[in-house]
């Protein structure tokens, strides 16, 4: 009787994490997805060994741990884009919406004609590598080149592919105000392929005339991904929500830019990679720049105190020539926007400087 409760309250577990995962997506405009949540929440069936071992996943299920509904829901996606599954294929976008019961239906097929490919798409967690973040990020680099006057030495923690390791090869559109790469050169930052990103900005700007110099570039992921790989580069469309063709378009031109000048990311720990990458003492005249997105939240307080503690150690060495930025863009809470925070070495000042979309949509500059 006790083990019979035990599963039930994990499948009401699993179910409430479809729930939530819909009201997430439909709060970040991704109203299919959030029907495909809430079809699932209702309709797993345990009868159905593929849908059981869903319903007992013995993980955290939920958007801060495991994320079960956005492992399913890429590989139904990556099975819709692969060509696999012609009637799902015919009730998503660009589709009008789907019923729920013929969606329910064509995805229980899937499931069932699949079930191998399923389970290999559930064993990884979701990687999006959202590109639609770099132009946060670009301008948290303009201010700290501005601040600084110094090349950029670049370190990126949970990097997936890297495609935000590369945010000054793309040009951007800061609300009416352009940003362009500049051409190629010696000291100068690389110039881009197709990709252009466009944010609604508010306040003031950031410092768009800063001259950025990237020095050098390096990352590290648990599951690094490589997009010189088809296999790989299909999985990482396959994550991102079906009717959200922007973020589509855009990681596609970004993966082509990374095709072009590939960037090797490194597998590992983020708290273990870092303190053997950042050494206390380092070359003058440079920033060292530690930076993620929409990262933070996916690992334990440990590993959290570990690099905190690290880039605390580093920081009390840095001078006014050898400086250390930790530049943070996360979630600020379940129901507020992300915040894009600094710290700069001496000193250690800790300022917020944006305010802004998940995805990137919109961004609100410090006043």
């Amino acid at each position: 009787m006790s083990q019979r409760r035990s599963d039930l309250d994990i499948s009401v577990g699993v179910r409430g994490a479809f729930v939530g995962q819909a009201r997430f997506c439909e709060q970040l405009g991704s109203p299919f997805t959030a029907l495909l949540c809430r079809v699932l929440a209702d309709g797993l069936d345990p009868g159905n060994d593929l849908e059981r071992s869903i319903l007992d996943w013995r993980g955290d299920p939920g958007p801060f741990g495991d994320s079960l509904p956005l492992r399913l829901a890429g590989a139904l996606h990556g099975l819709v884009r692969a060509g696999r599954v012609p009637p799902l294929a015919a009730l998503y976008p660009p589709h009008p919406p789907a019923d729920p019961r013929r969606l329910l239906a064509a995805v229980r097929s899937a499931l069932c004609e699949h079930a191998d490919l399923v389970r290999e798409f559930l064993r990884h967690p979701p990687q999006t590598n959202e590109v639609g973040r770099a132009p946060l990020l670009l301008a948290g680099w303009l201010e700290i080149a501005a601040r600084t006057g110094y090349p950029l030495c670049l370190f990126e923690l949970g990097a997936s592919a890297g495609l935000n390791l590369i945010a000054d090869r793309y040009a951007y559109q800061f609300g009416d105000v352009p940003w362009r790469p500049a051409a190629p050169g010696p000291g100068v930052h690389e110039a881009s392929a197709e990709v252009t990103l466009a944010c609604s900005w508010s306040g003031s700007l950031p410092p768009l005339d800063a001259p950025l110099q990237i020095r050098s570039r390096r990352g590290c992921d648990r599951h690094p991904l490589d997009v010189t790989d088809p296999v790989q580069r299909a999985r990482l469309m396959a994550y991102v929500w079906a009717d959200q063709g922007v973020r589509l378009e855009r990681l596609d031109a970004a993966m082509r830019a990374m095709q072009s000048r590939p960037v090797l990311i490194e597998t590992g720990e983020a708290q273990q990679w870092l303190p053997a990458v950042l050494p206390p003492a380092s070359e003058p005249n440079v920033t060292r720049v530690v930076f993620h997105s929409i990262f933070w939240s996916y690992l334990d307080p440990a590993a959290q105190q570990r690099i905190a503690a690290h880039l605390a150690s580093v920081g009390a060495a840095a001078s006014a020539e050898r400086p250390l930025a930790w530049l943070r863009l996360e979630l600020a809470g379940r129901d507020e926007p992300a915040v894009l925070r600094l710290t700069l070495w001496p000193g250690g000042a800790d300022e917020v400087l944006a305010r802004a979309h998940p995805h990137g949509a919109y961004a609100r500059w410090r006043e």
